[in-house]
């Protein structure tokens, strides 16, 4: 298995974080890992055989190329030999200008790009699929973006990007009223541009953002009981903290650890 990470050109590199690739040579078989929520829009973009994600007890046959809203549960997903897939990480108020609808339609689902765009779409997959080189595989997929690139009002752009600055900064340890409170806005504004913008409403994102400082700091426990923990990021307690870290992962945290002994990527 091969997975590496390349920059976007110039032109995109203020609404795309990044992209990253995975092939599976047909020898190495099934491989399936468990995938944790992010906070990351994505595009996929399967050139061989696509994958399969088990759900909230169901079955999806990934097409081959889509947009993935931000997921607010795990999933786990297989990977069958003879795998290759170009993923496209936006910065989170990146997707947006990309998309003429509201992103709550891909809040924790996926959406096929050949619902949105069928020609282009069917062009582009026979077109990375023929494709041997990948720098070139990259060219096919930004020339796509380039075309659906639209303007959005700059302070809509600049209401999103100063709320998000916010809540990483506080490592999703600020309650929605306090968010509105300090950047001079209204409750219902902020949950409107949020569902509009970045698919998920303020609390739903402060929760995964607070999860990732949670993960993190599990790797970094040492003495600290779970309890303490728990009150430190502003859990009831301690049931409510392994419940919602069940919801978010599918393990308790010692679970994850166990499943996990390296500090995974978020």
């Amino acid at each position: 298995m091969r997975c590496w990470v390349l920059k976007p050109c110039k032109e995109l590199s203020s609404y795309i974080k990044h992209y990253w690739v995975l092939e599976i040579d047909e020898k190495e078989g099934d491989i399936t890992e468990r995938v944790i929520p992010t906070g990351n829009i994505e595009l996929m973009f399967h050139y061989k055989k696509p994958f399969t994600a088990f759900t909230n007890h169901q079955v999806i046959n990934q097409p081959k190329s889509f947009l993935s809203g931000i997921a607010h549960q795990y999933s786990d997903v297989l990977a069958k030999g003879g795998t290759g897939v170009i993923a496209v990480t936006f910065f989170p108020y990146g997707a947006c200008h990309f998309f003429d609808f509201p992103l709550s339609e891909a809040d924790n689902r996926i959406i096929s790009l050949s619902d949105i765009d069928y020609k282009s779409i069917c062009e582009i997959e026979e077109r990375l699929y023929n494709t041997p080189e990948m720098i070139e595989k990259i060219k096919i997929i930004e020339g796509f973006l380039i075309k659906r690139f639209r303007t959005i009002n700059t302070h809509d752009v600049s209401f999103i990007k100063e709320r998000i600055q916010l809540i990483r900064y506080q490592k999703g340890l600020i309650k929605v009223s306090d968010l509105s409170r300090k950047l001079h806005t209204t409750t219902r504004t902020m949950e409107r541009k949020f569902n509009h913008f970045l698919g998920k409403s303020p609390k739903q994102y402060i929760r995964i953002i607070r999860f990732h400082r949670v993960v993190k700091g599990l790797y970094q426990l040492q003495q600290k009981s779970l309890t303490e923990y728990a009150y430190e990021n502003e859990y009831f307690d301690q049931a409510h903290f392994i419940n919602d870290f069940k919801q978010l992962t599918g393990y308790s945290p010692s679970e994850f650890i166990a499943n996990c002994p390296e500090e995974p990527e978020l």
